[in-house]
């Protein structure tokens, strides 16, 4: 099971409602996806996906051992999606090793593990980034955010992560908010991040259907779906513009 963390250095950037729809497109590739919600106090994948319903334990039960692994999983009928929620609070740090070793438990079950870590630089980020075998730094296309997600990824490189298991996903990327000088161009982002882009996806109406896992085409979707190809290995050309920019 490859281990993902999905993370921001700011709230607001569209973090969670990334890692449920890229956990759905993965499944539509056929991948088995276990997400965990790793917001603590915070969190909203159970509501994002609509599998809140049955939620009794966290995957802080499972590693005091209060619950076995199948209790503490809340499974997606449709498809091939699993759920690990956020506890409401930690009594005492979270060691790092115990957090890997209760992952580990799900290793032959699911082909990837997405992590969706709470916004900003607490000293959770670099627990879960230690659990993780590479990254991606989720931003909205604005200098404020472009700082926010240089920071995380130097916190990430410094403690846990080496700089080519990171990657950049910039979130609600529009080429005329480029065109008039109203947002950043992906380049222009790359190069004030210092990381590798690995998409881009545009502000679509669509998006909370996406994270519910419908499944209607939109310029979101494809940009998922494009996305989660490259997380599979597969090499995707990106789509060069006359913005002298990178989309999706």
């Amino acid at each position: 099971m490859e281990k993902i963390l999905i993370a921001s250095g700011k709230g607001g950037v569209g973090k969670s409602t990334m890692a449920v729809c890229l956990a759905n497109a993965l499944c539509a590739r056929g991948k088995r996806v276990l997400l965990a919600d790793c917001d603590v106090g915070l969190r909203s994948l159970d509501l994002l996906t609509g599998l809140g319903s049955g939620a009794v334990y966290s995957w802080l039960d499972l590693l005091l051992e209060n619950c076995t692994a199948a209790d503490a999983l809340l499974q997606d009928e449709k498809k091939p999606l699993a759920l690990l929620t956020a506890p409401n609070r930690l009594e005492t740090p979270l060691e790092p090793s115990a957090f890997s070793e209760m992952l580990s438990v799900f290793d032959a079950d699911f082909d990837f593990c997405l992590l969706d870590a709470g916004a900003g630089l607490s000293d959770l980020l670099t627990v879960f980034g230690g659990a993780a075998d590479r990254a991606l730094l989720v931003a909205t296309p604005d200098a404020v955010s472009a700082r926010a997600a240089a920071a995380a990824a130097e916190l990430l490189q410094e403690t846990t992560l080496s700089a080519e298991n990171l990657r950049l996903v910039l979130n609600r990327y529009g080429r005329q908010d480029v065109r008039y000088g109203t947002s950043l161009s992906a380049d222009e982002m790359i190069d004030a991040t210092a990381l590798q882009l690995l998409g881009a996806v545009p502000e679509d109406v669509h998006l909370r259907g996406l994270s519910r896992g419908e499944t209607a085409a939109s310029p979101a979707a494809e940009a998922f779906a494009r996305i989660a190809a490259r997380l599979c290995g597969e090499t995707v050309p990106f789509r060069e513009k006359k913005l002298k920019s990178v989309l999706s």
